[in-house]
């Protein structure tokens, strides 16, 4: 099975181009997340949510995955381990792995607004603290 598209193009530039894609959708989907976060933190009173979900990051954030995907399909392909097998095992890591960190990150922005940035931050444990405990929260007014 060869994905005709992807066969013309001659591996070294198919690494190149996508892996161009890949990081600029990726910084898309990390600006308009960002722009989200911000929005969210200004208007605290009347936005009860971020909203991460919206179709134009949902673009942004499969197309980063796709281009993810090729990346790594085209570069097992030109190790040679074929163009079928390269592809196949760069979906079996790719997309499981960017549906967890969508996941991960629809439960963290909810732990952000339910309990604020304070929350998020894990340096400030020691070895052998006990995480059950509620972050505290700094109220400055």
């Amino acid at each position: 099975m060869n994905i005709p598209i992807l066969s013309n193009i001659p591996l070294e530039k198919l690494v190149s181009i996508s892996l161009f894609f890949a990081i600029a959708f990726g910084f898309i989907f990390k600006d308009m997340l960002e722009y989200q976060v911000t929005y969210w933190q200004q208007n605290r009173q009347t936005v009860k949510t971020i909203r991460y979900n919206k179709e134009n990051i949902i673009v942004a954030y499969s197309a980063m995955t796709f281009f993810a995907w090729i990346v790594i399909g085209a570069v097992l392909a030109n190790f040679g381990l074929g163009q079928t097998f390269g592809y196949s095992l760069s979906a079996i890591t790719v997309f499981p792995t960017t549906l967890f960190i969508w996941v991960q990150l629809g439960s963290m922005l909810k732990l952000l607004v339910s309990n604020g940035s304070e929350a998020l931050i894990i340096d400030q444990y020691m070895p052998g603290d006990n995480f059950g405990k509620q972050a505290v929260k700094t109220n400055k007014k």
